[in-house]
């Protein structure tokens, strides 16, 4: 199965090759108080590895991605 995917920041088309999720957990600690009690930053991100035809992987955000073939079907003819 081949999915072919566009990255809408510069509109390319690579393969999908699946998801994952980045987590980052931030603790600053800007002055004495705050070391007692540091503010803590965090969030998980969606992310999608895609591949371009020279085999090399990138992973970028899910909301910068379009799937634009599935087995060279559009998606929506597939959902008729």
């Amino acid at each position: 199965m081949a999915i072919k995917a566009k990255w809408k920041k510069n509109n390319q088309v690579y393969l999908f090759l699946g998801v994952g999720f980045v987590a980052y957990k931030a603790m600053m600690a800007a002055n004495a108080l705050h070391m007692i009690s540091p503010e803590v930053d965090s969030k998980e991100i969606g992310m999608v590895a895609l591949c371009d035809g020279k085999g090399e992987v990138g992973w970028v955000d899910y909301q910068e991605v379009e799937i634009v073939e599935i087995d060279g079907e559009r998606p929506a003819d597939l959902l008729r």
